[in-house]
């Protein structure tokens, strides 16, 4: 009676099915006796039926599942042709050697300062050709390396001892995101995939000149999913995952000093002189929500003083305790005709975090200009 009213999400428990039989008797809907047996036979015949229509269907399942095994053998030679294309990209990319040189401190110096270097929203592969900017392959080089000498002077600025390198995600453009992305994509995935974390390394080595102690770790955002769906996508199945192979397997045949941290695919902690920080990409933890912090705290167990993360392509900060803060770094990328189209510009930015043990302060990292011309004459320049 009451689906019949449109309530499906009713209780099933044995007290409200006795309120409803008294309901039912008090209202003269209660059938008698004979009625009621009536029923449980047609109910009987139902389930015969249902029985011989579980019969003939068997035919058709055995059809879908001889469906599922043909998807099976097509998803599984896609898996292995893009393996394939993997390989074929990374032989064909040259790595930066690993150097390792000492660096001394200063002994006029006090060299307990360290930083975190986030990297956001590279979309690596992109093409971005508008009034107020532009982006491709090319100019992604030029702006990592740009983006390196303004964290080596805030070193040198701040006599930072060790670095922490985090990535958040988003480091390809991914062709199959949304339609647009088939036609604003310059390369494959994999070669978006390959070409990025060589720059990853390359911009990692360039910090490492001038700090004695490095680490590096990488979550995965939206766009490094190999489905677009997030429900139908496994957890691992995604680009940094690759990516992270690879520069993995960089330190150990280059015999680099850079300490690869493993991490979840969507989430990782720190703890930098007492400091605990939580990094998200942002999609699957808003960090327009004031409770974010919170909840990771009650997630894993633990007193975060800040969340930092990307995907919204903006900088952002939010307190939302006592000096406790969420903030989102922008792009390397920038605006898009996407983020102009649902009104959402921004400047292109980076971020990081300088921690010493009495405080740490979150900084915005700009880019000066966006346009075409200036970003060919720098890199004529």
């Amino acid at each position: 009676m009451m689906e019949q009213e449109g309530f499906y999400d009713s209780d099933t428990n044995e007290n409200y099915r006795g309120l409803i039989k008294r309901f039912q008797k008090d209202s003269g809907r209660l059938k008698d006796a004979t009625t009621h047996a009536d029923l449980i036979a047609d109910n009987k015949l139902q389930s015969i039926q249902n029985a011989i229509g579980q019969l003939n269907s068997k035919k058709l399942e055995t059809q879908e599942q001889g469906r599922a095994i043909r998807r099976l053998v097509r998803q599984t030679n896609k898996d292995l042709l893009f393996i394939n294309e993997i390989k074929s990209a990374l032989e064909k990319t040259d790595f930066v050697l690993a150097e390792n040189p000492v660096i001394l401190p200063d002994a006029e110096q006090d060299t307990n300062s360290s930083m975190i270097v986030c990297l956001s929203d590279i979309h690596y592969g992109a093409y971005v050709d508008m009034p107020e900017n532009y982006y491709d392959t090319q100019v992604v080089e030029g702006l990592l390396i740009k983006y390196a000498d303004k964290v080596i002077k805030l070193i040198e600025e701040n006599k930072v001892y060790s670095v922490d390198i985090v990535n958040l995600g988003d480091i390809v453009e991914h062709a199959y995101m949304r339609n647009q992305n088939l036609y604003d994509s310059e390369e494959t995935l994999s070669e978006q995939i390959v070409h990025v974390t060589k720059l990853i390394i390359d911009f990692i080595q360039r910090i490492r000149q001038h700090v004695e102690l490095i680490t590096y770790r990488g979550i995965a955002g939206n766009h490094d999913r190999m489905q677009g769906d997030k429900n139908s996508n496994l957890n691992s199945d995604h680009a940094v995952n690759i990516s992270n192979q690879i520069i993995k397997m960089w330190i150990e045949l280059s015999g680099s000093d850079v300490e690869f941290i493993d991490s979840d695919s969507y989430f990782t902690d720190i703890n930098v002189q007492g400091w605990n920080f939580a990094f998200v990409h942002g999609d699957r933890n808003s960090l327009n929500k004031k409770t974010t912090l919170a909840e990771l705290g009650e997630q894993y167990d633990r007193h975060y003083d800040a969340v930092l993360g990307g995907h919204l392509h903006r900088f952002s900060m939010l307190e939302v305790g006592d000096n406790r803060f969420q903030a989102t770094f922008g792009s390397i990328k920038g605006m898009d005709e996407y983020s102009k189209k649902i009104s959402a510009k921004s400047s292109r930015s980076q971020g990081v975090v300088l921690v010493n043990q009495n405080e740490f302060e979150i900084r915005k990292v700009n880019y000066n200009g966006c346009s075409k011309v200036l970003l060919l004459c720098k890199s004529i320049e």
